[in-house]
């Protein structure tokens, strides 16, 4: 997949259209509407909001034109792996406000045509059914945020994809590579699911983590601040590759050495671990201001699409 130009301004069609952030239209009422703003590369992200449908209706569809494809997308606990799939249908009893946040059902924006970048605003289409079978679109324009507004849900990890971190709690001690584990087990290690992180690539204050719990795998771009190490970016092989590193602030130096010294430490790795590094699909942005508001979503939360 790849970028092509797009200009805003001519994607946006003819007809009803409301900022999403509590206004009524045709009957369903939009709340605390938001799209997460992407890094550079990032092919997927996530959009959320509440719906609230006077009469029984159901949402049966969703459309944008800065998206190759548009999709309602459910995330749930199967066993001890949090997984997601597009839905045809997403069910709005009358009266009943149904929460789209992270960690539960989304919209997922896929094949993106243009960086989202926080501030702006992108055309969205929602297509709804009511109970005589009759359709009606909702035209909407919902502003890209790289967090949730004021009285959204935060939701769970996602591609956002989401987002993870070490919290306020005191950084682990022991080595880069210790410590480094040990924020990243704090938030997803669990007894029936335990998160092998290894190995651990360390330049400076910046790191590359490999990860492994249950069947699903990634890398994690770390980075160290005032607290700490925590998570910057989530993605697979994309951390392997020296210009997608750059995209999260080190200089062309540095992501050139770090890249090569991540591939060098798994150059022992077998076949089978590097595939399940590579799975994880897309790029996630976390970053030290979204860290620990999420840690009960296990790590393969944001395997796919990458968000939310």
């Amino acid at each position: 997949m790849t970028f092509s130009r797009w200009t805003l301004t001519a994607a946006l069609t003819a007809g009803f259209t409301l900022m999403a952030t509590g206004a009524m239209a045709q009957g369903a009422e939009v709340q605390n509407a938001w799209v997460r703003a992407i890094v550079q590369g990032q092919k997927a992200t996530g959009a959320f909001m509440t719906l609230t449908a006077p009469s029984a209706s159901k949402l049966v569809g969703v459309s944008s034109p800065v998206a190759g494809v548009a999709e309602v997308h459910e995330m749930k606990m199967d066993g001890d792996v949090m997984k997601m799939r597009a839905i045809p249908v997403l069910d709005l009893p009358a009266g009943k406000a149904v929460e789209l946040k992270p960690g539960g059902y989304h919209l997922m924006l896929m094949d993106l045509k243009l960086p989202l970048q926080k501030d702006t605003t992108i055309p969205i289409t929602l297509v709804f059914k009511d109970a005589k079978g009759v359709e009606t679109k909702k035209e909407l324009k919902l502003p890209v945020s790289q967090t949730a507004p004021a009285g959204a849900a935060a939701g769970g990890m996602h591609g956002d994809h989401g987002a993870m971190g070490h919290g306020a709690t005191s950084a682990p001690k022991g080595t880069d590579a210790e410590q480094i584990a040990a924020v990243m087990k704090k938030q997803f290690d669990r007894p029936d699911a335990p998160l092998a992180v290894a190995p651990v690539t360390v330049l400076g204050n910046y790191a590359v983590a490999g990860w492994i719990q249950a069947s699903k795998g990634g890398r994690a771009l770390m980075q160290k601040g005032a607290k700490g190490w925590f998570i910057s970016v989530c993605a697979g092989d994309g951390l392997k590759d020296a210009k997608v590193l750059q995209t999260s602030g080190m200089n062309a130096d540095q992501a050139i050495k770090l890249a090569a010294a991540v591939k060098a430490a798994e150059a022992k790795l077998s076949k089978d671990q590097l595939a399940l590094f590579a799975s994880f699909e897309g790029m996630v942005k976390v970053g030290a201001d979204e860290q620990g508001a999420h840690s009960k979503y296990p790590m393969p939360a944001g395997h796919k699409h990458g968000a939310h």
